[in-house]
């Protein structure tokens, strides 16, 4: 069987995931009045899921930058570590910031899963899954947002997507690491920020907070 098509059929469950989540982006994005084609450079120049929700949201209530940039690196501060996992993997490749700048949690899932993996072999698998993959997320984008702009749809409590989306984010966390501390420190000081920090500043300003606390009383969690 064709390498190729071996790699495209690997990638078909992330394409599932990626068509629903990327097309309630674009709808997402529609609703808040942004053009189909700023969500489609977005989609490429930022491929990043949850910071792209995050960044629709900041744009329409003209957040400050310094959190906005705060906040994306924080979200995606993880793939620092997937970078050095295939740290020797990624020296040997022709591609190598393609795929750094594509590499997404999918995809290094994908390639760690793998066994047949070696020198003849390397740069086709590591860049067409991560080609594919963000494929699947820019069409399904730019899809959500053309279909969104030109159908009139009811899009009452569509921004609730964003909070599911984090929601969901932070329960698989605490499944992972049930640290009943921190969920509630992060709760804390969540409610707390609504009554102490400006609507611009809030989400940066409570970071900040949470993540004094955690250094200066990390014994405690």
């Amino acid at each position: 069987m064709n390498l190729k098509f071996k790699i495209f059929q690997s990638t078909i469950a992330v394409m599932m995931g990626y068509a629903s989540l990327g097309f309630a982006f674009g709808l997402y994005g529609a609703s808040m009045g942004m053009p189909s084609w700023i969500m489609g450079i977005t989609s490429v120049m930022v491929y990043a899921g949850s910071v792209e929700f995050l960044f629709v949201a900041f744009i329409v209530s003209g957040a400050n930058l310094w959190g906005v940039f705060f906040i994306s690196f924080l979200l995606n501060f993880r793939h620092f570590f997937y970078t050095l996992g295939l740290l020797e993997e990624i020296k040997k490749l022709k591609f190598r910031y393609y795929f750094i700048y594509a590499l997404s949690d999918e995809t290094y899932a994908l390639i760690k899963s793998r066994n047949d993996i070696d020198d003849t072999n390397r740069d086709l698998i590591f860049n067409f899954t991560a080609f594919l993959n963000q494929i699947y997320w820019v069409f399904s984008v730019i899809l959500g947002s053309i279909l969104g702009s030109n159908l009139n749809l009811n899009y009452k409590g569509i921004e609730f997507s964003l909070a599911a989306l984090f929601g969901v984010l932070s329960y698989e966390v605490f499944k992972r690491d049930k640290n009943n501390r921190v969920a509630m420190l992060g709760f804390g000081v969540g409610i707390l920020g609504l009554f102490l920090f400006p609507l611009h500043y809030y989400l940066f300003c409570s970071l900040i907070l949470v993540m004094l606390i955690l250094i200066i009383f990390k014994r405690l969690f």
